[in-house]
C-alpha cells in the first residue's frame, strides 16, 4: 500500500504510529517507551506480510526528545530496527547533531552503528570517524576518529585545522560526559606533535569536574625555572578545592591551595600557601639555610537575616617579603576584619575589629594598631516640610598597640542641611555641624606612659551660594558658575590629648574646598572661620559631550590652622585648586588636577589622565607630578608616569604594553609587552617583562613568559 498525497499520507502515517507506539522500548527509560512515535515524509510504504514501514522523501521521524532526518527510512517491526540512509541527521537530547549517509539504529534511536559519522558537538566541536557504533549504555565508540573544536576554513574546508586529535579509537561516553582515547596523535596544522596510548577530557557539556588543571611553567632571572601542577576536586555543586605545588629551581617550593564552598545564606573563600624556601637576612643577603614560610588570605559573608550580615576577612604573611617574592600578591599592608553590619531604611550600623600587617620596608610591625572593637551608626532623615535634612553618625572605637600610643574614642557628629533655590535660580545652602568626642589615651609620647581623659565639643556652620549662568549656542550649552562659602567656627579643638588615627593622609583639592571639616576622619576637626570661593564653568553638549573646569581658593580670616606645612591651607591664604575634566564623547576623557602655590602660581601638585577607546586599540595614560614641598613624606621632588595601551592587530591576535616609569631617578620600574593569539579553540600568548623594584629576597628581574591554552584540554601557562 502506497500513498504520495496528503490525503493518503495522514492515514499512513496514524497507522505507523500505531505501530510504532506498540513496540515494545528500553525498560530504562519508561518515559521514552510510551512516547508515540511521530513520522513525516513525503511517501510512505507499509508491508503488512513482512512489518516494515518505508519512508522516503524529506523523512523526519521522532520519539521523545530525539529527531532523525534522511532521504529514507526503513522501520522492521519484527527486528526493531531503523535503518536510515541519504544525509542522515540524528539531533540528540543533550543538543549534539550526528551526520552520516547510512545509520542503523535499535532501542528508539539509542543504539546502533553508523558509517562515516560526522558529529557537530553542543559548543561547535566537531567529531568524524570511519564507523561508529551507539552501545545500550550511552556511548559512542568510533574507530579511527578525530576531534576537533576548530573552526574549518572557509576558503578549504579540506585543510587541516589548527589543531585536531586522531585516535585509532575514540570514545565518547554520555553518561560520564567524557571523550576518551586510544592510541591518540596530536596534530597542528596537520603536523603529528605527540603521541600518547590513552588520554581523556571532558566533553562540551561539563562545565566544572575533578582533575589536573592546566599546568604552570615559566621562567624567572631571580627564581629560576618554575614548574607547577594544579588539581581541582569537586565535593559537590557547592564545594571545590584547588591545590597547587609549585617547584622553583633555584629558590625552593611553594604549595599552594584555595577552598572554596557556598552555603544557602552565604560563602566563603580560603586561600593559604606554605613553603618551603631560601632565607635572607634583614640585609637582604642569603644566609643559606631553608626554612618555612606562609600566607593565608581567606573571607566569608552570611546573611543573618534580611537587616543583619556578618563576615570575616583574614590576610597574613610570614614574612615582609614572601608575597612579593614569590608574586603570590603585591599589597603593601594586609588587612584583616571581623564584622557584622545591618541595614534598614535609612539606618546603618556596624561591628568591626580590625588587625593589619604592615609590610613596607620603612615601618615597624610594633607601630601598627590593632583596632577592637570600632562600633558606627548613621543616620541620615527624611526631607522636613521645608527641606532641610538632619543626619547622624556616631562611633566608638578602641585601639592597642605594641609600642606607641593606645586611645578610646567616643564620637557623634549631628549635621544639619537646607538648600534651597531661588526664582532667579541662585542656589543657596545653609548646614550646621556639631561634633562631640570623648578621648581616653595613653602613652601620647615616646617617655610619656601616662593616661589622659580629654572631651571636645566643635561646632561649626556653614553658607554657599551658587549661581549657575546658561547660554545656549548651537547645539551646545555653555555655563558659568560662580560659587562662594563661609564657614563659622571656634579656633583650636585639636588638643595634643586628642591623638591622630584616622586623619593622618590628607590632601587638598577641589572635592573638599567646601566641606565643614576637611578632614575624612573625625581626629581632627578645621577649626577657624574661612571663606571660600571658587569659578566653575562647562560646556555640555545636545550628543553627551562636556567640558567642565573649576578652580578655587580658601581664606582663613579667623583661628590658627589644623594643617600641616605642605598642604596648601597651613597659611592663611590657601594654595589655588582646580580640576579639568573634557569628555567630547565616550571614546575620549581627559582629566588634569592641580594644586598652584598661592605667591608663585608654581605647581605643586599635577595629576594628569588621558583615556582613548576604539574598537581596536584602547590607551590609558596616568602621569603624577608632586613637589617637595608639597608634603613632609617626600624628600625630593616625585613624578611617575603609567601608560598602558591595548591594540587588536587582527581578528585572532593583539598586543598589550605597559610602563610605569620613574621620571624622578630616570629608571623603568615595571614593564611589560605582551601578544597574544585568540579563536574558538586555541589561546597562545608571548609576554616580557621587566622590574626594577628590589627588596629583602626580591631582586630586579626579567621574565619571559607565556601561556597556551587548548580548548577542553586545558593549557600551559607561565607564573
Amino acid at each position: 500500500m502506497t500513498g504520495s498525497r496528503a490525503t493518503r499520507f495522514g492515514a499512513l502515517a496514524g497507522l505507523a504510529m500505531l505501530i510504532l507506539t506498540a513496540v515494545p522500548g528500553a525498560a530504562q527509560d519508561t518515559d521514552v517507551e510510551n512516547t508515540p512515535v511521530l513520522l513525516q515524509a513525503d511517501e510512505l510504504t507499509y508491508d503488512e506480510g513482512l512489518g516494515i514501514v518505508t519512508a522516503r522523501g524529506n523523512v523526519e521521524m521522532s520519539q521523545g526528545p530525539r529527531l532523525l532526518m534522511a532521504d529514507t527510512v526503513t522501520y522492521n517491526q519484527k527486528a526493531n530496527t531503523v535503518t536510515a540512509s541519504g544525509n542522515v541527521s540524528l539531533m540528540e537530547p543533550t543538543g549534539e547533531v550526528l551526520f552520516t549517509d547510512y545509520a542503523e539504529l535499535h532501542d528508539e534511536l539509542k543504539t546502533g552503528f553508523i558509517e562515516n559519522l560526522r558529529a557537530l558537538l553542543t559548543d561547535g566541536s566537531r567529531l568524524a570517524a570511519n564507523r561508529a557504533r551507539r552501545t545500550a549504555d550511552s556511548r559512542k565508540v568510533m574507530d579511527r576518529g578525530v576531534f576537533s573544536p576548530c573552526n574549518l576554513c572557509k576558503e578549504d574546508p579540506q585543510r587541516a585545522p589548527l589543531w585536531q586529535i586522531k585516535a585509532v579509537k575514540v570514545i565518547h561516553d554520555e553518561v560520564a560526559r567524557d571523550i576518551i582515547y586510544e592510541d591518540a596523535t596530536m596534530e597542528i596544522f596537520g603536523v603529528p606533535i605527540i603521541y600518547t596510548p590513552y588520554m581523556r577530557h571532558a566533553d562540551p557539556t561539563v562545565e566544572r569536574r575533578s582533575g589536573f588543571l592546566a599546568p604552570t611553567l615559566g621562567y624567572s632571572g631571580d627564581l629560576g625555572a618554575i614548574v607547577g601542577t594544579p588539581y581541582h576536586y569537586v565535593f559537590d555543586a557547592s564545594r571545590d578545592l584547588t591545590i597547587e605545588p609549585m617547584l622553583f629551581s633555584a629558590e625552593g617550593a611553594v604549595l599552594r591551595g584555595e577552598y572554596r564552598q557556598r552555603f544557602s545564606n552565604g560563602r566563603i573563600d580560603l586561600k593559604a600557601t606554605g613553603a618551603y624556601v631560601d632565607q635572607y637576612d634583614t640585609d637582604g643577603n642569603e644566609t643559606g639555610d631553608s626554612g618555612v614560610e606562609g600566607s593565608a588570605d581567606m573571607e566569608g559573608q552570611f546573611a543573618l537575616n534580611r537587616t543583619w550580615r556578618g563576615g570575616f576577612e583574614f590576610e597574613q604573611s610570614s614574612d615582609r617579603t614572601y608575597l612579593k617574592r614569590f608574586r603570590i600578591g603585591h599589597e603593601d599592608v594586609l588587612t584583616s576584619r571581623l564584622y557584622t553590619e545591618g541595614f534598614r531604611g535609612r539606618n546603618y550600623a556596624a561591628l568591626n575589629a580590625y588587625k593589619w600587617q604592615d609590610l613596607r620596608a620603612t615601618t615597624n610591625p610594633d607601630d601598627t594598631p590593632l583596632v577592637m572593637p570600632f562600633a558606627e551608626y548613621s543616620f541620615v532623615s527624611e526631607p522636613s516640610s521645608i527641606g532641610s535634612r538632619s543626619s547622624l553618625d556616631a562611633s566608638l572605637m578602641s585601639l592597642t598597640r605594641e609600642r606607641g600610643t593606645d586611645s578610646r574614642r567616643a564620637s557623634a557628629v549631628y549635621g544639619w542641611k537646607l538648600p534651597h533655590t531661588t526664582a532667579s535660580g541662585q542656589m543657596i545652602t545653609v548646614e550646621s555641624r556639631i561634633q562631640t568626642d570623648g578621648y581616653l589615651a595613653s602613652d601620647l609620647t615616646a617617655t610619656d606612659g601616662d593616661q589622659e581623659t580629654t572631651a571636645r565639643l566643635f561646632p561649626q556652620v556653614g553658607a554657599k551660594w551658587q549661581y549657575p549662568w546658561a547660554r545656549r549656542a548651537g547645539t551646545y550649552t555653555h555655563v558659568v558658575e560662580p560659587i562662594v562659602g563661609i564657614v563659622g567656627g571656634p579656633n583650636g579643638g585639636n588638643p595634643d590629648e586628642i591623638p591622630n588615627e584616622d586623619s593622618r593622609s590628607f590632601e587638598f583639592d577641589t572635592t573638599n574646598l567646601f566641606r565643614l571639616n576637611r578632614y575624612e576622619g573625625v581626629d581632627r576637626v578645621t577649626s577657624g572661620s574661612r571663606v571660600d570661593y571658587a569659578l566653575r564653568t562647562g560646556i555640555y553638549g545636545d550628543g553627551g559631550g562636556s567640558t567642565e573646569a573649576l578652580i578655587g581658593q580658601s581664606y582663613r580670616f579667623y583661628g590658627q590652622s589644623a594643617f600641616e606645612p605642605g598642604t596648601g591651607l597651613d597659611e592663611d591664604l590657601s594654595d589655588i585648586v582646580g580640576a579639568i575634566t573634557v569628555r567630547p564623547r565616550s571614546e575620549f576623557d581627559l582629566s588634569y588636577r592641580f594644586r598652584l602655590d598661592k605667591e608663585t602660581g608654581t605647581p605643586r601638585r599635577n595629576e594628569f589622565g588621558v583615556g582613548i577607546y576604539q574598537p581596536r586599540f584602547a590607551l590609558l595614560a596616568d602621569y603624577i607630578a608632586i613637589d617637595e614641598s608639597a608634603t613632609d613624606d617626600l624628600e625630593g621632588d616625585r613624578e611617575q608616569v603609567d601608560t598602558t595601551f591595548n591594540l587588536r592587530l587582527t581578528e585572532t591576535w593583539s598586543a598589550l604594553a605597559n610602563v610605569v616609569y620613574d621620571v624622578t631617578e630616570d629608571r623603568l620600574l615595571r614593564g611589560r609587552l605582551g601578544f597574544t593569539y585568540t579563536d574558538e579553540c586555541l589561546l597562545f600568548g608571548v609576554d616580557l617583562e621587566s622590574s626594577s623594584i628590589e627588596d629583602v629576597g626580591v631582586e630586579a628581574d626579567t621574565r619571559v613568559m607565556f601561556r597556551i591554552v587548548f580548548k577542553h584540554l586545558g593549557g600551559v601557562e607561565s607564573q
